[in-house]
């Protein structure tokens, strides 16, 4: 591929010895890439995104997933360019703060009382188990162990295998728990209930929450007085614009938002009711206790950001996007299906979850084991032109084009699968698969 690439291939070199591994994120750096994906992104516009050498990709991760509108929605850029013109950093709040709370309360985080704005997810997953510890006065802390990203954060980093250069102790009070599994849930409230200060999961990823398992884990936080955070980061504005929470069938007491609630800026968001939110102010702590500083960031109130998140909210509730992007998720779905069928490999990759975040999953034969099949169907796909790193996340803005063009893409991917398959391919011809960090 290097010469396809070789702008972008020389500008990724400069890149990485500029920035460590390349990146700000190191789901974006390039080993965590097939090696047919372009070095570097140039611009976008709608579900299409070119490369530094002029390559033009259907997207299918819009930017992580921050663009649930796509790439430069006219509604999104609109709104940024008149919060540009009026000023975009104050010493005091101001009047976008007010519209941008009474907007994401009133539409997106429904019967939530208070928000806090900030700019990553980290920041408003870490103010939210602060902010149960100084509740509770404990600090046990317990993640979904299938879920796989939280926070920076050394109380998650410090479980993981890239632990380096974090403190040991934060990690030490952090338990795991399975998803859906009523019986663990009830052991560990049974175990350490008492000393429970949150649990925290996401409400749901590629399998669907089990109701009875979600009914029961609100009743023990309840009944323990334990926080329940949903962290909404990734599952935000796709399943609902309520977020997945709907899901569950349980209201939790905090929820983290990030990614697509910007519209493709920087904004993060923690919602609560107001009994816990309430103890984020400073200037009210609880009596005999040190006042709480949950969040304080300069820019999590810049009137940019905001500005993007309102027009985002807005147009989908008008629009009703989300239910056009799970009906193109379902088009997709029922067309790689029928793709796969046609190369027999039904029985080896398929498509999990949901219609509006669809995961890939491939199963191994004696020729080729399952990473390095799912490896060379994503290489392949990205070589003709789709751009999809196991995960398809559809947008209102995919288009009958884009699912022709997707296509083909998984046409070709198929076919070099199949063959591979029936042992037309050597081991060493085969791509390695990637080895997450974490």
């Amino acid at each position: 591929m290097d010469e396809l690439h070789p702008h972008g291939r020389a500008a990724a070199a400069r890149l990485r010895q500029l920035v460590p591994a390349g990146a700000h994120a190191y789901s974006k750096a390039a080993d965590q890439w097939p090696v047919t994906a372009p070095p570097l992104l140039a611009r976008g516009q709608g579900a299409f995104a070119w490369d530094a050498d002029g390559h033009r990709y259907t997207d299918w991760f819009a930017g992580l997933t921050c663009c649930p509108l796509g790439h430069a929605h006219p509604a999104v850029t609109a709104a940024v360019t008149r919060a540009l013109q009026h000023g975009t950093a104050f010493q005091l709040p101001t009047t976008m703060e007010l519209e941008a709370a009474e907007t994401f309360l009133g539409l997106v985080a429904a019967g939530d009382d208070m928000v806090k704005f900030a700019k990553n997810g980290s920041d408003t997953v870490d103010g939210a188990l602060k902010l149960a510890r100084y509740a509770t006065g404990r600090t046990l802390i317990a993640k979904c162990a299938d879920h796989p990203f939280f926070s920076t954060g050394d109380w998650f980093i410090g479980t993981t295998a890239a632990r380096g250069g974090t403190h040991p102790e934060p990690a030490a009070r952090t338990l795991d728990f399975p998803y859906n599994d009523t019986a663990a849930i009830e052991h560990l409230f049974t175990t350490r209930g008492k000393d429970l200060a949150a649990i925290i999961l996401e409400p749901v990823r590629f399998t669907p929450p089990d109701p009875a398992f979600f009914a029961r884990l609100r009743q023990l936080c309840t009944q323990h007085g334990t926080v329940l955070i949903f962290d909404e980061t990734v599952t935000g504005l796709k399943y609902h614009l309520g977020g997945a929470r709907a899901l569950t069938g349980v209201h939790p007491d905090l929820t983290c938002w990030g990614k697509g609630i910007g519209g493709g800026l920087p904004l993060s968001a923690l919602t609560g009711r107001r009994g816990l939110m309430e103890l984020g102010d400073h200037a009210r702590p609880l009596p005999g206790r040190p006042p709480l500083l949950l969040l304080s960031t300069t820019h999590g109130s810049d009137t940019v950001a905001l500005a993007a998140m309102v027009a985002t909210v807005n147009e989908i509730a008008a629009t009703d996007a989300l239910a056009r992007a799970h009906a193109t998720g379902a088009e997709l779905r029922h067309t790689v299906d029928a793709v796969l069928a046609e190369a027999g490999l039904s029985g080896h990759i398929r498509l999990t979850g949901y219609n509006c975040f669809l995961g890939i999953e491939t199963t191994a034969n004696d020729q080729v084991n399952a990473p390095r099949l799912k490896a060379l169907f994503l290489t392949e796909a990205i070589r003709a032109g789709a751009l999809v790193r196991g995960i398809f996340y559809p947008t209102a803005v995919h288009t009958t084009e884009h699912l022709e063009l997707t296509t083909q893409a998984v046409r070709h991917a198929a076919d070099v699968c199949a063959r591979a398959l029936d042992g037309h391919a050597s081991a060493s011809s085969l791509p390695a698969a990637t080895r997450r960090p974490l």
